[in-house]
């Protein structure tokens, strides 16, 4: 019985069965020893890092942030803490955690992504000053990091690269890939279907052979089913990849940069669909370009993006960590890619934050 066992044989078993994976068993264990003693430390840190693993994460801060308070100088889960913490909406204490926990290990590269996405929400929580200045101190410290250099940019004011750098990317959507499709839903997310609204108004006529460009977990997939005589999809991100292998609607999948997959199928698709890719894409010339010369003669390319408040704008890099492009020069690249705009058209395309985000959705046809 668990009651003739003390702390110290709870907390051996507890070891036992999280060795095996027999979690429950070890939760209850954990959670024995500190009935009786509420400041067990070796108890609270196991119970933190369980609830971290199984998406407990007021259980988790609460654990780990008593460890943290018991003893400070032997605490060392604020990677955990600053997770929990994010999970929970709270900024300020995540950022915090998390830039400790990469001052005690800077190769810590959860930590590193996890910084990431709380300064954004510290920025969007009024704190906008600080977070450019946390921003900018990460990114010159660590120069190689893809998080700290994407976001030092986005958040820190430092100079924009043309797009994003594949390793955030992939760092990014492999985060989210468990939850994505719930958390897009939340949002109201809408642009695949404004998208294969204008390719059913404006396009695609019988059975086609189509590139799911950027697909994510194939959201867009089941819309695009009934004209695809072939659909491939490529992405950066291997969970959602397999996210989208999940759904068995695609012919083909691959983890590749979009650019360099679309080089390499010259005049192999009749249509090409990027539903919020390009929003990871400042300069917009390779992607269009390489996205023709994918195409057959006469070939659709319909895409979304995040529209900027100034038509005039080329782009702009956000705290978000996605750029925004000016309709004009959107167009402009359009048709000097070789492409004819079919339809157009300004559309919200989720809430953010509690605001609507504004899109520009395209249908064009190759000359």
């Amino acid at each position: 019985m668990t009651e003739t066992l003390s702390p110290d044989e709870l907390l051996e078993r507890a070891m036992d069965n999280y060795r095996v994976g027999r979690l429950e068993k070890a939760k209850a264990d954990w959670e024995a020893v500190l009935a009786r003693d509420p400041n067990n430390y070796d108890a609270l840190e196991w119970r933190g890092e369980v609830g971290i693993q199984q998406d407990e994460y007021e259980i988790a801060a609460d654990c780990l942030q008593k460890c943290r308070d018991l003893d400070p100088e032997r605490f060392e889960e604020y990677s955990n803490l600053g997770l929990a913490y994010y999970e929970l909406e709270e900024a300020v204490k995540a950022v915090e955690c998390l830039r400790k926990a990469i001052e005690h290990n800077p190769a810590d590269d959860v930590a590193h992504s996890n910084l990431g996405r709380a300064l954004y929400d510290y920025f969007h929580g009024g704190h906008e000053v600080e977070a450019a200045a946390i921003a900018r101190e990460w990114a010159q410290a660590f120069p190689d990091n893809p998080d700290a250099a994407h976001m030092g940019a986005a958040v820190g004011g430092l100079p924009a690269p043309d797009k994003a750098v594949e390793a955030y990317v992939a760092d990014v959507f492999d985060t989210f890939a468990a939850d994505f499709d719930q958390k897009l839903a939340d949002l109201g997310y809408r642009a695949p279907q404004l998208l294969v609204d204008l390719i059913g108004e404006d396009g695609v006529d019988g059975k086609v052979d189509i590139l799911d460009a950027g697909c994510g977990t194939g959201l867009c997939g089941p819309l695009l089913k009934p004209w695809a005589r072939r659909m491939d999809g490529v992405d950066l991100s291997p969970k959602m990849l397999d996210k989208a292998e999940e759904r068995g609607l695609y012919d083909h999948l691959e983890e590749r940069e979009l650019v360099e997959y679309l080089h390499d199928h010259a005049d192999d698709y009749d249509l090409v669909i990027a539903a919020d890719v390009l929003c990871y894409f400042g300069a917009l010339d390779q992607a269009f370009k390489a996205t023709k010369d994918a195409l057959r003669a006469g070939g659709h390319f319909a895409f979304s993006l995040e529209r900027a408040s100034d038509w005039d704008e080329t782009y702009k890099l956000h705290p978000s960590g996605r750029y925004s492009h000016g309709e004009t020069y959107v167009l402009q690249m359009v048709e000097q890619a070789g492409f004819d705009i079919l339809t157009k058209a300004h559309e919200v395309l989720r809430s953010e934050y509690g605001e609507d985000v504004y899109g520009l959705v395209v249908l064009a046809r190759k000359r």
